[in-house]
């Protein structure tokens, strides 16, 4: 049986979604409206992931473009703010993908 960590508990990329977006529990403070259309790429991204329907490369690619094309809406609006979103957003997509392709690799 599996131990639940907080980490199973926290759906990182939405709340940081959320936060990008400026709305919900996670708003953020962020009057920054340019970039709230964003999120819901990395909401589509994040579904490419759990639906394994995305390669590794095309995920560091899409990860980087977004990564650039966000902080370019952002201009000089909170961009610090929203750099550390950004970042945050990468990391948590990646543990996704990384959690699902180890759990194929072992079932095989």
């Amino acid at each position: 049986m599996k131990k639940f960590t907080f980490d199973d508990l926290q759906p990182h990329v939405d709340m940081l979604c959320d936060a990008l977006e400026n709305r919900g529990a996670s708003s953020s403070g962020i009057p920054n409206e340019a970039v709230y259309p964003q999120a819901k790429a990395y909401r589509n991204l994040l579904s490419k992931v759990r639906s394994k329907s995305i390669t590794g490369y095309d995920l560091e690619m899409m990860l980087h473009t977004l990564a650039n094309e966000t902080l370019d809406l952002a201009k000089n609006n909170q961009s610090h703010r929203i750099g550390k979103i950004v970042s945050a957003l990468d990391f948590y997509v990646r543990k996704e993908y990384n959690s699902i392709c180890s759990t194929n690799y072992s079932n095989r």
